[in-house]
This record gives C-alpha cells, structure tokens and sequence, in this order.
C-alpha cells in the first residue's frame, strides 16, 4: 500500500471516528426520549398513584426558588393533595434542599411527609439515592424528565415521570443543549464509568 492509499485510510478512519463522536450526544438523545415516552405524563390527573414523588433540585436563592424549582414543588404538592402520593423526597444541594422543604411546609405538606436528600447534587446523584425504593413518580420539567427515567430504569427503580412546566423558561434553549450533553454524560456514567 503507497503512502497516498495509507494517508486516506488514515483520513477516513479519523474522519469516521469524530463523526461518531460528534453525533453520540444526539443519538442518545433520541434513544433515551424514545424509550421512555410511555412513562412521561403531562397533567396530575393522568398520573398513576405512587406512594412518593421525587423532586429534583435545581436552583434556589435565599428567598425564593428559581422559576423551574418552584414549579416542581407545585407539580409535587399538586401530587400531595390529590393523593397520588404520600410523601415527597426533596432531593439537590443542601440550599435547594431547604428552600424546598420551606415551600412545601407553606403550602401545607405535613413535615413527616418530607423526606430531605441534600446528597442529590446531580440527577445520577438523586435517583442512586432514592434506589431503596422501588416505584415513585419523578417531577422535573419535559426536557429533564428522559434522562431521569433512563437512570431510574438502569438503576431497578419502576419510576414514572410528571412534566412540571408551568410557564415558558426564558433559557429553555440553553437548558436543552445542556440536556443533550448531559444524556451523553449519563449514557457513559452508567454504562462505561458504572
């Protein structure tokens, strides 16, 4: 083989690799959205009874929760009163964490009822620690809620989803590209790092 023949073996070979590369985030992606949307539900009364709901953390600030954060604990307090669930497990940071637990105990959610994971720094992070229990509902927004499944799923949890978006995000596109990087992240954590 001449050096003209190597050099596009070599070429294509690379080239075959970054393609590859560069597509695995998007091919996740569609994987993960497609094989969890028969267990994504849009409104409360759709949803299936579970004894708890997991609420994921996102950002809190020392008087109020962000936009996405207090319409998770809507959705899961909605979920409370109705009685699709029994408990609440209030999974982030330890700041999320605690402004959480303030904005459900305004609205009524009795403290014994409130199960506190500050561990629950990410959403591997969240869903490994609510592993000792074996069905729930996840409450996060649409975007969120395939990757949450995913991992609930590899990890032996029968988990459900509830779309918590009450409003239009005003950075809903940055929180979707960052979603296409994180289901990557999630696909190799489980599946390469375990």
């Amino acid at each position: 083989m001449n050096k003209i023949s190597l050099c596009k073996k070599g070429f294509v070979t690379v080239s075959a690799t970054l393609a590859l590369f560069l597509s695995l985030p998007f091919a996740s992606t569609v994987y993960i959205q497609q094989s969890t949307l028969d267990r994504i539900y849009e409104t409360v009364e759709s949803a299936p009874e579970k004894n708890v709901a997991l609420v994921l953390g996102a950002a809190a600030y020392p008087t109020s929760l962000s936009d996405i954060l207090a319409d998770r604990m809507e959705t899961a307090i909605e979920l409370y009163e109705t009685e699709k669930v029994q408990k609440l497990i209030l999974s982030g940071a330890p700041n999320e964490v605690e402004g959480m637990k303030k904005y459900a105990l305004e609205r009524g959610v009795e403290e014994n009822d409130l199960i506190e994971d500050p561990k629950g720094l990410n959403t591997l992070a969240s869903i490994r620690n609510a592993s000792d229990i074996s069905e729930l509902i996840i409450v996060t927004q649409a975007f969120h809620l395939p990757r949450a499944l995913f991992i609930a799923k590899h990890l032996g949890i029968s988990a459900v989803g509830i779309a918590s978006d009450r409003r239009t995000y005003a950075k809903i596109f940055d929180f979707k590209k960052r979603e296409v990087l994180a289901t990557s992240k999630a696909m190799m954590d489980l599946f390469i790092l375990k």
